[in-house]
């Protein structure tokens, strides 16, 4: 206590005397209409305290304003964040579901197309990751009358065939799968051939067992040349020639193809149920 007498004694002899001047002023002005001589004098020895003060409380006054302000701000601007990500959200799921129906709209527009396949739409529930093994699983097996070799396509063309069903899923091997090769033509000029995985090139195929004379050229469609054994309807897309070249001992032509479907983004396909019988 002692201490602090000491430290701010001469405050505290300042405040009292202020207060007393004051107090004084205030009573002898309320008796009289005007100030006298000596309050007159304290009431301009007091003006600049009266001005600062005034001026320091209106910056407090102005500094809790803009403060109140602030947090109403950050408070609205977390309500419209809030509501903008909700609203963001709303519009992915929109266009993802848009997404989804244009699949399902090409896919009925393709089963309706082609009356004679019996087509059955299948959900596509795993990619398979194994870079050897061009691979994926669909939702339909045997109970839904799936059987080993039934082919697989979109509407924009051909995929693979199962080799291997469970009741409720099957196992579907790509046309780009070393496992996959298949019978094909040109589509322009009928020449048939043998359509495999491109060892070389990954997510490529080649068409070979072709001979010097071939009509092939880049640009040329190649389809399915339908095969018996494998259940293969004809005539189902597969991919477009990129390039034609001579095989290593000159006796044959090798064509390179690249499919036409995009295999790492497949959600939907079509089993054609009734290809044996095409």
């Amino acid at each position: 206590m002692q201490s602090f007498w000491r430290r701010n004694k001469g405050f505290v002899v300042f405040s009292l005397i202020l207060v007393v001047l004051i107090g004084f002023a205030s009573h002898t002005a309320g008796q009289r209409v005007y100030p006298s001589r000596l309050e007159g004098i304290i009431m301009q020895g007091l003006a600049p305290f009266s001005r600062a003060s005034t001026v320091l409380v209106q910056r407090i006054n102005g500094f809790v304003h803009n403060l109140r302000g602030l947090f109403v701000l950050r408070a609205r601007n977390f309500e419209l964040e809030s509501k903008l990500a909700a609203l963001q959200m709303q519009a992915n799921l929109l266009v993802e579901s848009e997404r989804e129906n244009q699949r399902l709209r090409d896919l009925l527009d393709y089963k309706e197309a082609n009356p004679t396949l019996a087509l059955k739409l299948a959900k596509v529930i795993n990619i398979g990751q194994n870079p050897w093994q061009q691979e994926l699983v669909i939702d339909q097996g045997s109970k839904h009358g799936v059987k080993i070799n039934t082919p697989v396509i979109t509407h924009q063309g051909f995929v693979g065939r199962v080799y291997e069903v469970l009741p409720t899923c099957s196992k579907v091997v790509l046309v780009i799968d070393s496992r996959g090769p298949i019978a094909a033509q040109v589509q322009e000029t009928r020449v048939r051939g043998t359509l495999e995985a491109d060892p070389d090139r990954p997510g490529m195929l080649r068409l070979i067992r072709l001979s010097r004379e071939a009509a092939v050229q880049p640009g040329y469609a190649i389809i399915t040349a339908g095969t018996a054994a494998l259940n293969l309807p004809k005539g189902i897309l597969v991919g477009y020639v990129e390039s034609v070249e001579p095989t290593a001992d000159g006796l044959q032509l090798e064509a390179s193809v690249r499919p036409v479907v995009g295999f790492d983004s497949l959600e939907d396909v079509l089993l054609v149920l009734n290809a044996g019988e095409q």
